[in-house]
């Protein structure tokens, strides 16, 4: 897993003080999910990010979206 560390601000924060949200899996974020649910193989889902208390609330309203989806929003000012 990626530490907590906000993927839009990049803030290093707390536990409790922002969150990991899963947006919808595309197609390649299905296909190396499955390969992470193989014995064997470890590492950050695609498809999850942190954010900072700041940026959560409005990314996990938009987790219905793919990631490319939601960051095009999210990085808008």
């Amino acid at each position: 897993m990626m530490p907590p560390i906000c993927c839009i601000c990049d803030e290093d924060f707390e536990p409790g003080k922002g969150g990991l949200i899963y947006f919808v899996e595309d197609e390649e974020d299905k296909i190396a999910n499955q390969r992470l649910r193989q014995p064997g193989f470890v590492g950050h889902p695609p498809n999850a990010f942190w954010f900072c208390a700041k940026h959560y609330t409005k990314a996990k309203k938009i987790s219905h979206l793919t990631k490319h989806e939601a960051f095009s929003i999210l990085k808008q000012k």
